[in-house]
């Protein structure tokens, strides 16, 4: 017995660590084995690094498996529903604290959580909180874009959870897909991207200044100028902009279609919809941004733009390293569409 208690003594001594979030808060770590992840995106994050076996508990807005959230394909149904609830989720939305308190995690991971919240759920609950981030205009701290906040998030996660290699491969396959992307310069001027999920799905004016699968490709939204995040514009907005190719967000779709076919006659005046150069893309947004699915959206923007991609092999290989190979299998009947 008194051997067991060295060895775990010594355990926890050689584990403990300390690290600094990425609201730049002072948090001290002494195991790493149970997790709960709060807000939108953390779950998220933690599934790409395969830890989902960690969970000893949810929020209730996970417990719906929507391939709209790739991430939920690797969710085993029977085990997360088995799990206890720790609070409905949402952006900004409190936990119930005595439960936390009560399934006990070694760490709590938050996403789109302020820093009080992120500090009272730490003061309450004596648990350690790790706040990780999607960028400036999603919940992060600093002036950082989306892609380099999640890269440095999933790289503290790694850290902490002992999944250092995991995040490694992620991050090195981000960055191989960045210098790839930004290569294609595909032959695109005045783009739009519409419908964009924004605590839930929105209408075609829905829109963002610096949509990440744009900034890949090196092109801009030009309807925002000197902006950051999203926008909702108006409809007068679009018709002077008058984009030549329109991308729309299939979160969107439902509202999307009945806003075009009911104002069918202003929507007919846009270059875009006189061409039929409208199409569709993946979800970005679906409780805060499928990393996936920036990639993906990529690529296809780049292959609706005439250059020789081979969409379905992209989406297979981008599925399985952020997904594994379950993940893959679960997301094959997704399919592009074009109006």
């Amino acid at each position: 017995m008194k051997i067991f208690i060295l060895t775990a003594l010594l355990f926890n001594i050689v584990f403990a660590m300390d690290v600094q979030d990425m609201m730049d808060r002072d948090v001290k770590i002494k195991q790493n084995k149970k997790i709960v992840c709060l807000g939108p995106g953390a779950l998220r994050l933690a599934a790409y690094l395969n830890l989902q076996d960690r969970l000893v508990g949810i929020e209730k807005l996970e417990l719906k498996y929507d391939l709209r959230s790739p991430y939920r394909a690797v969710l085993d149904k029977e085990t997360i529903r088995s799990l206890r609830v720790v609070g409905q989720g949402g952006a900004g939305r409190m936990p119930n604290l005595e439960t936390l308190a009560e399934v006990n995690p070694d760490i709590i991971f938050t996403s789109f959580l302020s820093n009080e919240q992120v500090s009272l759920i730490q003061d309450k609950t004596k648990i350690p909180v790790v706040a990780l981030s999607y960028g400036s205009t999603y919940g992060g701290s600093k002036n950082e874009s989306k892609l380099d906040a999640v890269k440095r998030s999933l790289k503290l996660m790694g850290k902490i959870t002992s999944k250092e290699k995991r995040a490694d491969e992620l991050v090195k396959f981000m960055q191989v897909q960045q210098k790839t992307l930004a290569s294609l310069k595909p032959p695109l001027k005045k783009v739009y991207i519409g419908g964009i999920g924004y605590k839930g799905a929105q209408g075609i004016t829905s829109t963002e200044s610096g949509y990440p699968p744009f900034k890949l490709l090196n092109l801009k939204n030009g309807v925002l100028e000197n902006t950051k995040g999203h926008f909702f514009i108006n409809k007068e907005a679009l018709l002077s902009y008058n984009p030549q190719v329109i991308f729309l967000d299939r979160l969107g779709k439902k509202i999307v279609q009945e806003q075009i076919k009911r104002n069918k006659r202003i929507y007919d005046n846009i270059e875009a919809f006189k061409k039929s150069r409208v199409y569709w893309l993946y979800a970005y947004n679906f409780y805060n941004t499928n990393i996936e699915n920036v990639f993906i959206n990529s690529w296809m923007i780049a292959s609706y733009a005439g250059l020789e991609i081979d969409i379905k092999q992209k989406q297979k290989q981008i599925y399985k390293i952020f997904l594994g190979e379950k993940g893959l299998q679960t997301l094959q009947k997704l399919k592009p569409h074009k109006i």
